[in-house]
């Protein structure tokens, strides 16, 4: 491979750490579980299934799967944080879901 040589990214990813988050919106699974639809349909990619929620150690994590990514929340919500990972088969925007989630949860 040279110094041009180019490689096109099959999957897209960010993730991104949330602060300063209202504690009840975090703490809420229906809302998140919402919320990880919204982004996945603002990619494009439409869920495998419901989405997925578990709480415990006063934590909770929220997956949806779909066929050419995930979006995945882990909130912390004593300390209003929320780390969001969204992955999408190229050329998906995920900057897209991520305005969806930033969105809502500043609400």
């Amino acid at each position: 491979m040279t110094a041009d040589s180019r490689v096109d990214a099959t999957f897209n990813h960010c993730l991104l750490e949330l602060t300063s988050i209202n504690s009840e919106r975090l703490r809420d699974t229906g809302v998140l579980s919402a919320l990880v639809v919204a982004a996945a349909g603002a990619v494009g990619m439409p869920g495998l299934g419901p989405p997925v929620a578990r709480q415990g150690a006063g934590e909770i994590a929220v997956a949806l799967l779909c066929l050419e990514g995930h979006i995945v929340l882990h909130c912390a919500p004593a300390e209003g944080v929320c780390l969001v990972d969204i992955v999408a088969r190229a050329p998906a925007d995920v900057g897209k879901g991520v305005d969806v989630i930033s969105r809502r949860l500043a609400m």
